[in-house]
């Protein structure tokens, strides 16, 4: 299959919802044009390699597509922003032209759910799948990472730890096919953000990251540009309703905790903030000094996940 019939077909699923005035000239041509706007723009790049993100020993085409396609929305919901288009950037081997359809289809699922649109993007040969987005939104007040102040509350927008145990469920091909161990599955697969709760948080919060290497080494970045240290409660996590189910999934309480302070890819919103109640789990407090502790006791926050060369 060559490039300009794959393009053709990719721009057909793309080519859709209704028309933008601030989108001057979309996707077809060399590049796309937005007009001028009142508020800031916000713009993230993630790049998700085979083998390395996602792996199709377990992952569909279409779920590998919406897995991509959050982490880049979460990274403008984290800058307290609202995503508005992507440039998709693809690179394959011959063996998966018979896929890329339903990894557009993907995308195009998870962008529909927020609005976005995808207006441009490339395509070229290589030896894995290879996915390169950059995403554009607007934003009104940019949330930082910088922005914690000592005595304020540490938030999570949902219990996190839930794609680190589908990983290990997936790994290890169990036959484990509770309730819990499938939500996990597909926390892993294609997590199921809850992009509105980020976005009516976005006026309590202080600072705010996306929690895509793991609790402790996120909560670890707000503390070093903040800085300040940052105490998680242990027991908030436990005590989390969500908790009993993780457990479930994961196969022991330290198994689950395990995942909870470091598995990474939940996407999930971190955040400080000097509010109370707002819909997110309080799990902890900005305190003063610097690094990490768990009840108190410091912590190393190696355990996240980090890329290594």
């Amino acid at each position: 299959m060559r490039e300009d019939e794959v393009l053709k077909n990719v721009r057909a699923i793309f080519d859709y919802g209704q028309s933008d005035s601030a989108l001057i000239v979309g996707n077809g041509d060399d590049g796309a044009v937005l007009g001028p706007r009142s508020e800031l723009t916000v713009l993230a790049s993630d790049m998700a390699v085979e083998g390395i993100h996602f792996n199709f020993a377990w992952s569909s085409a279409m779920q590998v597509g919406r897995k991509v396609s959050a982490a880049n929305l979460a990274d403008i919901c984290a800058m307290g922003g609202w995503p508005e288009y992507f440039l998709v950037a693809l690179a394959f081997p011959p063996s998966f032209s018979g896929q890329v359809l339903e990894l557009a289809k993907g995308i195009k699922n998870e962008c529909q759910r927020v609005g976005v649109k995808v207006i441009g993007g490339d395509l070229s040969r290589s030896n894995e799948v290879v996915i390169s987005i950059s995403a554009i939104g607007r934003v009104k007040r940019p949330i930082l990472r910088s922005g914690a102040k000592v005595g304020e509350r540490l938030f999570i927008s949902n219990l996190p730890g839930f794609s680190q145990a589908g990983l290990s469920l997936l790994k290890s091909s169990s036959d484990n096919q509770s309730p819990a161990a499938n939500r996990a599955r597909m926390a892993h697969l294609a997590p199921d953000l809850d992009y509105e709760k980020y976005r009516k948080s976005y006026e309590y919060l202080s600072s705010a990251i996306d929690t895509s290497d793991g609790l402790v080494i996120d909560a670890s970045r707000i503390a070093t540009a903040s800085g300040v240290g940052i105490d998680i409660r242990v027991e908030a996590l436990i005590n989390a309703p969500e908790f009993s189910e993780l457990e479930s999934a994961s196969g022991s309480r330290e198994s689950a905790l395990e995942s909870a302070l470091y598995g990474g890819e939940d996407h999930l919103l971190l955040a400080t903030s000097d509010a109370q109640d707002f819909g997110f789990l309080e799990i902890g407090q900005v305190i003063k000094g610097d690094g990490i502790y768990l009840d108190g006791v410091r912590t190393k926050t190696s355990g996240g996940y980090q890329h290594s060369w």
